[in-house]
């Protein structure tokens, strides 16, 4: 077991790495150039500059709880089961959004985006109730209005990701 810091950094080392080999599967090739924090990475694809951002669009608080703490050795674990979800659907959209609004809106990813352009967003899905697939098929729509509606054109793409299980991706925003 981990640490919930390290746990992170295995996290996005992961994510980042199953992302360059779906890249791979289209023949696109995908260089980490440097890991600054944020963002997640600096890259190059295929001769092209850009920069990774990761986040997490958890059911809610107690799913995330359960998930991490079970992961890690410095926070006693918090079982998440148990309970009744009302509407998992929807709340799970309103999280999504919510976390994917949240870094349009953050200062730091304003100054990223006009430093290094517009950045690749990679959304895990951690909801035991449907998939990233579904949840790009579901969502794009609204995710690109949202996106749309920024002044600042903070990413180029936005990818869903299956947080739990085989990891795959799905584009749920492409400008």
């Amino acid at each position: 077991m981990v640490n919930r810091r390290r746990l992170k950094d295995i996290h996005e080392n992961a994510v980042i790495r199953q992302f360059k080999a779906y890249l791979e599967i289209d023949g696109v090739r995908l260089k980490v150039l440097d890991r600054p924090e944020p963002p997640e990475a600096i890259v190059d694809i295929d001769g092209k500059r850009t920069w990774i951002e990761i986040t997490d669009a958890f059911l809610d608080k107690k799913h995330a709880i359960g998930l991490t703490s079970g992961a890690c050795d410095d926070v006693e674990h918090v079982s998440d089961d148990g309970r009744l979800i009302i509407d998992p659907d929807a709340t799970f959209s309103s999280v999504l959004h919510s976390v994917i609004e949240a870094k349009y809106d953050k200062a730091s990813m304003h100054s990223i985006a006009k430093s290094l352009g517009s950045g690749i967003l990679l959304v895990g899905i951690f909801t035991p109730f449907t998939t990233a697939e579904a949840i790009a098929n579901q969502e794009a729509a609204a995710i690109a209005e949202l996106a749309s509606s920024k002044p600042i054109q903070v990413f180029e793409s936005i990818y869903a990701y299956d947080g739990t299980g085989q990891r795959t991706f799905h584009v749920l925003y492409c400008r």
